[in-house]
């Protein structure tokens, strides 16, 4: 079985088996765990400074920038986020959808 420890070209096309995707999914929830907490934690902090525009609007971009990094991770993965937690993964016939906190994936297949 080919285990997937590589980061992806984002021009290039990629597709994953079965087995790669459930090995992307071991890759994916330490990331999306390690971002779920850094960003529950801004939305607490904003939360928290809602009445002070000045220091809402650093912690607004600072919690932009975390969940930018998130979906630039799971990109160089071979994802494609579709929502926050929410990835998409390519198949030669279709695709994949694995939502954190889950490790299961849901195939589509295509039309």
């Amino acid at each position: 079985m080919e285990t997937v420890h590589t980061i992806y070209d984002l021009k290039k096309d990629k597709n994953f088996t079965e087995d790669q995707t459930l090995d992307l999914v071991n890759l994916f929830l330490p990331v999306s765990y390690k971002a779920k907490t850094k960003i529950n934690g801004l939305n607490s902090r904003l939360e928290a400074f809602k009445g002070q525009n000045e220091k809402a609007d650093e912690i607004q971009f600072e919690l932009n920038t975390e969940i930018s990094k998130w979906s630039e991770k799971i990109r160089r993965l071979g994802g494609t986020p579709l929502a926050l937690y929410k990835v998409k993964i390519p198949t030669t016939n279709g695709y994949y959808i694995w939502e954190y906190p889950s490790a299961d994936i849901e195939f589509f297949e295509l039309d």
